[in-house]
């Protein structure tokens, strides 16, 4: 019986094992702080539902800024290279614009540093799209948009958590930003030949 156990228990290991993985590196937005990670659960189903053998970390901390998320990124890539993608969202908790784009700069850097395929995601109240653009383009990362893109700011998609903001997004926000950002992750697999 604790054979079969075992066999059992390897074989479920076995079956869930994925070519590569991608690592969600972010703040509460990633998280999908009060939505239950809404967004990496939605986008591990879409690469499910399109048999891309990959799995989505979900590494996004509520209140997290760009100066500590590098530590546990590098700690991250150094326990993991089956880490082929980073999803980089550095959020706006650091008010300090310069802090934030300065930290934020270090990381997309160490990323091409190390190689790693970069989807960069920025935030409206630190830089506009075409700074975002252009930060990106010079770390060899590729550019997303605002994490809000397309997606409506109405109570079936923002909590109204903030004072006098939309705040975070609803669960069917989050799932609408994962389904917005599948057609740029699939063409990047495509692009670097990830697999």
């Amino acid at each position: 019986m604790k054979k079969l156990i075992i066999f059992l228990f390897l074989s479920f290991i076995l079956t869930k094992s994925f070519a590569f993985e991608i690592f969600a590196l972010g703040t509460s937005n990633t998280n999908c702080k009060n939505a239950d990670q809404a967004y990496t659960s939605t986008l591990n189903d879409l690469l499910a539902q399109d048999k891309i053998n990959a799995t989505v970390i979900n590494a996004g901390i509520d209140g997290d800024k760009p100066t500590f998320m590098q530590a546990r990124l590098e700690q991250s890539i150094k326990a993991n290279p089956n880490i082929k993608i980073v999803i980089f969202e550095p959020g706006p908790n650091e008010k300090n614009k310069r802090f934030n784009i300065g930290a934020s700069g270090d990381i997309l850097a160490y990323l091409q540093e190390q190689k790693i395929t970069t989807i960069y995601v920025s935030h409206q109240a630190i830089q506009s799209s075409e700074e975002a653009s252009e930060m990106a383009k010079k770390y060899g990362a590729y550019y997303y948009g605002h994490w809000i893109k397309d997606v409506p700011i109405d109570v079936g998609h923002r909590q109204y958590d903030q004072p006098g903001q939309a705040g975070h997004m609803t669960v069917a926000g989050c799932q609408l930003w994962a389904k917005n950002m599948f057609p740029l992750l699939k063409q990047v697999i495509q692009d670097k030949n990830i697999n």
